[in-house]
Order: C-alpha cells, then structure tokens, then sequence
C-alpha cells in the first residue's frame, strides 16, 4: 500500500480545527507554577521536551491572539492530515504536532518550538498541489526538529541560572507570567520581523524537502511553489517572507542542485478536490 493512502482514508476523521489545536488557545495557569520556587538552572543546557513544547505555547497563543483561525474546517482538517503524515518522516515523530491554518493577506508558514506549525491563508492560495503544500509543511517542521527559534531563545540569554521557575505537575509549565511574555517577544520578533539566520533557513529547505520526498511525495514541487512566489515577489503580500526568509530566487538557486529525484506523487487533484470544493 502506498504510504500516502493513509492520507486519504484519515481525511473523512479529521476533527475540527479547535479540537486538533487543542489547549494553545488556554493561556497557562498560574495557579500550577510555584511562584516561590527558585530553581538554579544552566543557561547552557538543552530544553526539555515538556519545557520545548511550554515555550511552544505561549508562542503559539500569541500568535492566535493576533491572526485568527480559518473558519475553512475542511481545508483546516486536511492541512492537519498532510503536516502529521509528513511529520512521521521526520527525526521527530513523537512530538505532539499541530498544524493551523490562519486567515492573513500575507505569504507566510512558521513553526513554534514543541511541534506548531501554522500557514497562512495568502500562502495556500498560492499552491496548486499536496506536494508543495508538503514540502512548505516540510520546512516549518524541519524548523522545529533543529530547534532553531530554541537556539536563539537560548542564545538571547532570556532563561537562565537563578529564573524564578518551577514545574509543579506535568500538566503544569516551567513559565511564568513574565518569563512567557520574554520568551514569546523573541520567538515572534524571529519569526515575524528580523528572521533566522540564511543557515537555518538553507538547513531548513534541505531537510524539509527531504522528509517530504521520504512520505512519499515529489519534493521538486517545492521549487515550483517558490517559482510561483518569484513572480509575485514585489507584492504587499510577499514583504513579510522576504524580509525574513532569502528570496524565491536565491532558495531555488541552492535547492535545485540538490533536489536530484524527480519521483514522487504531485497529487493536484486531491488538492483542489479539498481546498477548492
């Protein structure tokens, strides 16, 4: 059976865009964090799992706070369907992963820390094919399997030895109020203003083609999704994208040496079948 049949049998199940969100919409509860608690912490260490997917929060829910959701369930359903295949063929399968689709006039798709994808409405309507949309899936995924926006939270020094912070359960978060607010301020600052570094954006294309072309799908699709965008380039709708991302040119220019495989399913139908139906 082909590995993308199970895209399409999962498709009728989907649930509806809240109920895949899950709690990112629930702002933390400050009833669950020790408030007294001083706990000593390297600022050199790795994040936990459970802190990642904290931080993904907080993000997360600044980010809904300012773009709403699509009222589209169905196309919500099947952007989830897509994003988790793709997911599985990632180095993190075993996260917890989102994926939403917000209403916004811009060309646009970024991940959260902890597996929270979202894409915009603008970008969606400038794809014609699952295996694009796979691939743009593929990137922000690969955004959060390389823990770049962790890197530069760490980086900018925010958490570290002497914080006030504390988990209480694990249902609890190691944030408090005032350390989400500074966690979620550098988060959105990369992914909406100044943008991560051309390496992590490279790295980012490479291994997000790759896990695309690993579920199944034609990763040389992606190329033309960004050959689409070089045409509108100069547009209102592009000015957030390229002024954090390389451009639709330079992306091509060191993509397409290294997307050697021509096989793959495109699965254009399917798309317009569920996104234009």
């Amino acid at each position: 059976m082909h590995k993308l049949v199970a895209v399409a049998i999962a498709l009728s199940m989907a649930a509806s865009a809240e109920a895949q969100l899950g709690d990112i919409l629930k702002k933390i509860d400050p009833s669950k964090i020790k408030k007294g608690a001083n706990v000593v912490r390297q600022a050199s260490r790795d994040f936990t799992e459970d802190e990642e997917a904290d931080i993904g929060r907080v993000v997360a829910a600044k980010i809904l706070a300012t773009y709403p959701l699509t009222k589209n369930d169905k196309l919500q359903q099947y952007v989830t369907l897509v994003g988790n295949t793709v997911a599985a063929y990632s180095a993190r399968p075993e996260l917890e992963w989102h994926f939403a689709v917000i209403d916004a006039a811009f060309v646009n798709a970024f991940s959260a820390p902890g597996g929270f994808i979202f894409v915009t409405s603008a970008a969606l309507d400038q794809m014609h094919s699952e295996a694009e949309l796979a691939a743009v899936l593929g990137h922000e995924i690969a955004h959060v399997t390389q823990k770049h926006i962790l890197k530069e939270i760490k980086r900018a020094n925010t958490i570290n030895a002497g914080v006030e912070m504390a988990k209480e359960t694990s249902g609890g978060s190691f944030l408090n109020d005032e350390m989400g607010a500074r966690v979620s301020k550098i988060a959105y600052e990369k992914l909406f203003t100044t943008g991560l570094s051309r390496r992590d954006e490279e790295e980012a294309d490479t291994i997000g083609t790759e896990i695309a072309a690993s579920a199944g799908y034609k990763a040389t699709e992606f190329l033309t999704f960004l050959e689409g965008l070089a045409k509108i380039e100069g547009s209102s709708q592009m000015r957030m994208l390229v002024s954090t991302h390389p451009t639709p040119e330079d992306r091509i220019q060191y993509l397409r040496p290294k997307l050697q495989s021509d096989s793959g399913v495109i699965l254009a139908e399917r798309w317009e079948e569920w996104t234009k139906g």
